[in-house]
């Protein structure tokens, strides 16, 4: 992305993409065979990139036998959580090093017309239960019983499967903490109940892997629940704040912004029939669209190092879009 566009990028605060996946699940004991594993695939993870200090690192093997770099393939690659999450100051940094950059928070979102939003911390969460952590995630709920507020889409990643949430878990236990004050949240004389209520809890419930040899059921599930590709290109629930993880990717999720209120595109096949997969791919690998302009807020950076079946498996998502 060029600097003009980083920059922009900086100004529309409040945007993050899908992708927010954090705060997440029980971390289970053993080590299962993990959802977005796709066995007997030749593809391998992509190769080691240039970190943002001159090393090289590893991009993270979604198949590895260690839980915790599973969790990191779905927080740094598939589900880019440092797109809101990154230890606020200059964005740039996030492009220079999406697989190391901490995830300490503070970045501001205008969310008009309620106030601002500071990302969360995710790196001192030392004190939260798993139990707390899960139900941060599927339930939008904090450990004192607040509503978690937008951005944050878990009514999105409330369907991620117990072995991804498990990974999750894993990988943001192994962060070394980093001190970051988080201010609240100025909420223009509202409370959190005005803008979202707490939904009922399900201790019981259950949350199986499923069979992913066909693309897309997997593509679904990975923009659906883990990537939270909805959360810009949805469509909004009847409490017009949520979005609907069932409803196509209609691009009705407005955004506020300093700029002003606006929304994403529609990946309804109408808009993009004329797109071929090989453009779809270089869109979600490279941000570039096939007129060769560059587009704002996709976390390419991330999704660049996604492995060549996860990218598959999206396009044959949006290619099942209306």
């Amino acid at each position: 992305m060029t600097n003009p566009n980083r920059f922009l990028r900086i100004g529309l605060t409040t945007l993050f993409l899908g992708v927010t996946l954090i705060l997440v699940a029980v971390l289970m004991s053993h080590q299962s065979t993990p959802s977005l594993a796709q066995e007997g695939t030749e593809e391998a993870t992509p190769e080691p990139e240039d970190g943002g200090d001159g090393g090289v690192t590893a991009v993270p093997d979604p198949n590895s036998e260690d839980i915790v770099e599973r969790g990191a393939y779905l927080v740094r690659v598939a589900g880019a959580c440092q797109d809101c999450h990154y230890g606020g100051g200059d964005f740039n940094a996030v492009y220079e090093d999406p697989l190391n950059i901490d995830l300490s928070g503070g970045f501001a979102f205008a969310y008009q017309p309620w106030g601002t939003v500071y990302a969360p911390n995710l790196t001192t969460l030392g004190e939260w239960t798993d139990e707390q952590i899960e139900n941060a995630i599927r339930y939008g709920v904090r450990p004192d019983g607040a509503a978690l507020l937008p951005p944050m889409p878990y009514e999105l990643y409330a369907g991620m499967s117990d072995d991804d949430m498990a990974a999750v878990i894993a990988y943001l236990r192994s962060l070394e903490p980093v001190e970051n004050a988080i201010p609240q949240a100025e909420l223009d004389g509202k409370i959190r109940e005005d803008i979202r209520t707490v939904p009922e809890l399900d201790p019981e419930a259950e949350f199986p892997a499923l069979d992913f040899s066909d693309p897309l059921t997997r593509g679904t599930y990975l923009a659906t629940h883990v990537s939270a590709c909805l959360r810009c290109h949805g469509s909004l629930a009847e409490d017009g704040v949520s979005v609907d993880p069932e409803a196509p990717a209609l691009g009705e999720v407005p955004q506020y912004t300093d700029f002003g209120e606006f929304t994403f595109p529609s990946l309804a096949q109408s808009e993009l029939s004329d797109w071929s997969d090989e453009e779809i791919k270089t869109l979600i690998h490279d941000g570039i669209k096939p007129n060769g302009e560059p587009v704002f807020f996709m976390p390419f950076y991330a999704f660049a190092n996604l492995t060549d079946s996860d990218v598959d498996a999206l396009i044959a998502w949006v290619r099942s879009q209306p």
